[in-house]
């Protein structure tokens, strides 16, 4: 049996197609009746992963391993310090950046933060501002002003525009947090969430592992952006996407074939989960 933790966004999630590839779906499905256990591990927040809640996996890793569900049970729940968001949010805004706030009810996005979002969600070749919108409910992503005093936040990103450095806003971080880039694309404005230092998709894998009595080594981790990497290092097995960035190739012990190529259903050829 192997314990697969698989991310989201750019790994199943296609922004070029606006939902996940068909043989990535089948894939899954068919890993799981051999007998897999299959996770979806991502920087997402429990809200914002809405449209997978009823996907047919084993659990969830959510926030970047700040909110943990196994067998439909909250295992692990660890959001940032509530004094904290405050000064995030005027740092990032001092860099001239914008933001997205994610919590437990939804995203919650200042003016920049929700229009590079929209776009994302949009999908790439879309301008209709009303699809844009619907596409941000969908995904639970909110204007700011729906935040609730007592949300809990579990992430933080900021956003540039693309070729813009995210150097000077990392040099005025807290210790206590890091800052991890996960948007490198053309197409899209840049991305890099803040988080916890203390935690990591590492982090939730392991609770996952000791809530099962698994052994890492018979965990598998894909994934294609800097924040998958502590998951990649930690499992047994680490796997990385063709689209993935160039830094995560490095570090993976294998690279699949990129998400439109099928990138998924390669990937669990290749570690002996399906069959052709």
């Amino acid at each position: 049996m192997k314990y697969i933790f698989l991310d989201i966004d750019g790994t199943l999630f296609s922004p070029e197609l606006g939902r996940i590839p068909d043989s990535a779906l089948d894939a899954v499905a068919q890993a799981r009746a051999n007998g897999s256990k299959v996770f979806l591990c991502t920087g997402r927040s429990l809200a914002e992963c809405n449209q997978y809640l009823q996907t047919e996996v084993n659990g969830f890793v959510f926030a970047a391993g700040s909110m943990v569900y196994a067998d439909h049970k909250r295992i692990f729940d660890h959001p940032l310090a509530k004094e904290d968001e405050g000064y995030l949010k005027q740092l990032i805004h001092e860099m001239g950046m914008g933001y997205v706030a994610e919590g437990q009810a939804g995203g919650y996005c200042d003016e920049f933060g929700y229009d590079a979002l929209s776009r994302y969600f949009g999908g790439v070749d879309c301008t209709e501002e009303t699809r844009k919108r619907r596409a941000m409910m969908e995904n639970c992503f909110y204007p700011e002003y729906y935040e609730h005093d007592e949300e809990k936040i579990y992430k933080i990103c900021a956003y540039v525009k693309h070729g813009g450095h995210f150097t000077p806003l990392k040099n005025r971080l807290p210790e206590k947090y890091t800052l991890t880039v996960t948007v490198r694309d053309p197409d899209f404005d840049d991305c890099a969430e803040i988080t916890d230092a203390s935690i990591t998709k590492a982090t939730g894998i392991a609770k996952i592992l000791e809530f099962y009595g698994a052994d890492v080594s018979d965990a598998v981790g894909i994934g294609d952006s800097e924040n998958d990497l502590p998951m990649l290092e930690y499992c047994g097995f680490g796997i990385a996407m063709g689209n993935a960035m160039e830094s995560l190739k490095a570090k993976a012990d294998w690279v699949t074939t990129p998400i439109l190529e099928d990138g998924i259903r390669n990937a669990f050829l290749h570690i002996g989960v399906i069959e052709q």
